[in-house]
């Protein structure tokens, strides 16, 4: 397997702005957009080396017996070693998730279209996934329920279906949390409550695959799960605008633009500055927020490179398609995007003329194929103080 053998990433922070001036930016001059040169680790569920933790024993003196459950489905081990220390922290107890076929290493190879996965993943009426058991002994005793899973394809492993649509969750209080090497929580407990259509499905959390005990318990500690209440919303987000120029997971047809704008991971592709997001996400524990136009930009290299020129050329202020819900919660935003023809890609302005950033921290990072940030720091700085000063 290949391993990330270089990822050209900048980062600093700006903090909050004092005052207005009559600073003026440089116009840099021009170069094409640039990505970083990666390689990836293509794998299903990444391998951990970390061993697996035991399961809580029953005598545990601290444990809250009979109210905590986690029950998660483990293709590879790491979402088991996830499981055990959250039982082991909440004092909770286990169920694993079997399937009457278990899945072999042939079945999880993504990169072999006739693999189990592959073709349970392109046909749904195959996901049907018969479990070993998929009930719980004393169910109406447990008032929490966390749900663990790998992320397969940006969803949830579809073995966990089966065992939600068999259960009611009336009056439980249902966190999911998934391992996976990059790919983030997504819209997989969303889903997941969804089909499960009872229950209050908490935000969940997405962990590492080599994901620690400290990290479990920091996470838990963090949860009040004595009375009920939501985990609270983070104070950090990670903004992140990224260009991969194909969604296809295979490098042999990839051009050579492609490969060096994309990381990929589960057999998803990723935006070299999405993949740096996911990191500093994972590390942080922030929200994340994809800056995505409502017109999408083009794959190909030379009329995307074309197009951000022209974007330049204009001052062009692309429309984006989302927004962000309480902006106002946030203290410390990372800001993430490539570098393009020396200056930020002109969608990253409409992001600043959209929302106010006053008092609040700014991390801005990029991606890039060796020119740094050029002069995007200082662009950043000076761009948001003359919104400031015409805001009077």
């Amino acid at each position: 397997m290949k391993k990330i053998t270089a990822l050209i990433m900048s980062l600093l922070m700006i903090t909050s702005l004092a005052a207005c001036g009559s600073n003026e930016t440089n116009t840099p001059a021009p170069s094409e957009p640039e990505s970083s040169q990666t390689e990836s680790t293509p794998t299903f569920e990444s391998q951990s080396t970390q061993d697996s933790a035991m399961e809580s024993e029953a005598s545990q003196e601290e444990s809250v017996t009979g109210k905590t459950l986690v029950v998660y489905f483990s293709a590879t081990g790491n979402t088991e070693s996830a499981a055990n220390y959250i039982a082991q922290a909440t004092g909770g107890d286990l169920f694993e998730l079997e399937p009457v076929e278990p899945y072999t290493d042939e079945d999880l190879n993504y990169n072999n279209d006739d693999s189990r996965v592959s073709r349970e993943h392109e046909d749904e009426s195959l996901r049907d996934v018969e479990l070993v058991a998929d009930t719980v002994e004393n169910w109406d005793e447990y008032d929490t329920v966390f749900i663990g899973y790998p992320i397969w394809w940006g969803i949830a492993a579809w073995p966990v279906d089966s065992f939600v649509e068999a259960n009611d969750f009336t009056g439980k209080t249902v966190i999911p949390f998934a391992t996976s090497a990059s790919s983030d929580l997504g819209q997989s407990g969303e889903l997941l409550a969804e089909l499960a259509g009872t229950g209050d499905w908490q935000e969940g959390q997405r962990f590492r695959s080599s994901v620690s005990e400290e990290d479990i318990q920091a996470w838990v500690d963090g949860l009040d799960l004595s009375e009920d209440e939501q985990v609270s919303g983070s104070n950090t987000l990670v903004v992140y605008f990224s260009m991969p120029e194909t969604t296809t997971p295979d490098e042999s047809s990839m051009t050579e633009e492609e490969r060096n704008s994309t990381v990929i991971i589960d057999g998803e592709v990723l935006g070299n500055t999405q993949y740096v997001a996911y990191v500093i996400q994972e590390n942080t524990g922030a929200d994340l927020f994809r800056i995505e136009p409502e017109v999408p930009y083009p794959t190909d290299h030379d009329t995307l490179v074309d197009q951000a020129a022209e974007e330049q050329d204009n001052g062009a202020r692309p429309a984006i398609k989302d927004t962000i819900e309480n902006f106002d919660q946030y203290d410390t935003i990372f800001v993430g995007y490539p570098t393009w023809w020396s200056d930020m890609p002109m969608i990253l302005y409409t992001f600043f003329d959209t929302y106010d950033f006053l008092s609040k921290n700014i991390i801005p990072f990029n991606t890039h194929g060796g020119s740094g940030f050029s002069n995007t720091i200082s662009t950043i700085s000076v761009y948001l103080l003359s919104l400031k000063c015409k805001e009077g």
